[in-house]
């Protein structure tokens, strides 16, 4: 069975500076993927190869068919980082927003009945129905997000793709929206790639993570991100098993091979992550997990008390990934 993408030896330059070099994957249908990696790292340059927004050298299949020849846009949903229609003040209602993630059949190009039914579908399911005849420029940051997303469900498209879709959002919405992410994936089976640094909250739900630097570091499941050597290089070995236990509520999957894997650091990270589920979001210390390059934000990475009364001493973090030897291939999971 075809994956929902496949990538084989993708790169990329922008005039004279290399963004991605010989990038290969393969995302299966029904897959959720964090994708992670610094600021300037080129996610966001792998998201629009995938869509076709850009060109590069390599070869990308969309559920089977070689991009050129892909037709059925239907099937994906995109969320930009930064879209042009919440960037505008032009009076559009949010049930004429999410009416443009249709492609209408008949040849005036008027929305039917049907088509009206869809969006309100779409509308109930991210919780924003009873914004329908709002103005969407007057709507929160939050509010707007729910409606594009909203946008990209009208067509129910069996793979979603999102660029950072929780920057500038406030707590609460990050929950609810990332919540609502998680149950299509797990009740509706739609496949998800991320870019995200909110690493907290969407980590409930990530089944892979997908770690690019101008290349693929890494792209597997949860375990292999705990014991892979090249993130432990990138990020340091005690910011990569915190993250791994802020997606698995406080639980290694490695179990009682825990220690033997981190020399200790995964008993330390775990009594962390408690921690941090455990207490109020404002007495939970938010710094970036490793190095300031990793872009990533780990609740939970600063030490609580009750883990410094541990009998266990946590070893030191590693250098930051600046210092460290770059990975030159892919590892772990690698379909």
């Amino acid at each position: 069975m075809p994956g929902a993408i496949e990538a084989e030896h993708l790169s990329f330059k922008y005039t004279r500076t290399l963004v991605l070099e010989d990038v290969s994957f393969c995302i299966e249908e029904g897959d959720y993927v964090g994708l992670i990696g610094p600021n300037g790292g080129g996610k966001t340059t792998l998201l629009k190869l995938v869509l076709g927004l850009e060109k590069g050298a390599g070869k990308i299949k969309l559920f089977g068919v070689l991009l050129a020849d892909f037709k059925e846009w239907q099937k994906i949903g995109y969320l930009a980082q930064k879209s042009p229609v919440s960037q505008t003040r032009f009076p559009v209602s949010v049930e004429e927003v999410v009416l443009m993630g249709l492609c209408y059949d008949n040849a005036h190009k008027e929305p039917t009945l049907a088509n009206l039914k869809e969006v309100y579908r779409a509308l109930t399911q991210t919780r924003t129905r009873n914004l329908a005849k709002r103005i969407f420029s007057d709507l929160s940051v939050g509010q707007q997000q729910r409606v594009l997303l909203a946008r990209a469900l009208v067509s129910k498209p069996q793979l979603l793709i999102l660029d950072e879709p929780s920057a500038a959002m406030d707590a609460a919405s990050r929950e609810m929206f990332f919540n609502l992410l998680g149950e299509l994936n797990q009740k509706h089976g739609v496949t998800i790639l991320l870019i995200t640094h909110d690493t907290g909250e969407v980590g409930k739900y990530i089944s892979k993570f997908m770690y690019i630097d101008k290349e693929l570091v890494f792209f597997g499941d949860k375990q292999a991100f705990c014991q892979s050597k090249k993130v432990a290089e990138k990020l340091g070995p005690f910011a990569q098993h915190t993250i791994d236990h802020l997606h698995n509520h406080g639980h290694c999957p490695l179990g009682c091979h825990c220690d033997d894997v981190h020399g200790g650091v995964g008993h330390y990270a775990a009594h962390g992550a408690e921690a941090a589920h455990g207490g109020s979001e404002a007495q939970t210390t938010e710094k970036s997990a490793g190095n300031t390059g990793a872009g990533f934000s780990a609740a939970g990475a600063d030490t609580p008390a009750s883990a410094k009364d541990e009998s266990r001493t946590a070893p030191a973090p590693q250098p930051d990934a600046e210092n460290s030897t770059p990975a030159q291939t892919a590892d772990g999971g690698q379909q």
